[in-house]
């Protein structure tokens, strides 16, 4: 089956950190937009917010 960006960034962030709340602070991101973003869609976040996730997961924008 395949997984949604959604999907495959949340399962990123948990392989490398203990919760997304974890993850939000490392990132320096409400995690109410995370989660948010993760629910409804990474396409209707700030873009300083996923390059803000992509820069602490040491990714590139276009990798997910």
């Amino acid at each position: 089956m395949n997984q949604t960006r959604e999907q495959k960034l949340r399962n990123l962030i948990l392989d490398n950190y203990v919760s997304l709340r974890q993850f939000a602070i490392a990132a320096d991101i409400p995690y109410s937009s995370l989660t948010t973003g993760l629910t409804r869609g990474i396409a209707g976040m700030q873009f300083d917010t996923v390059i803000k996730i992509c820069k602490t997961l040491g990714i590139e924008p276009l990798e997910i």
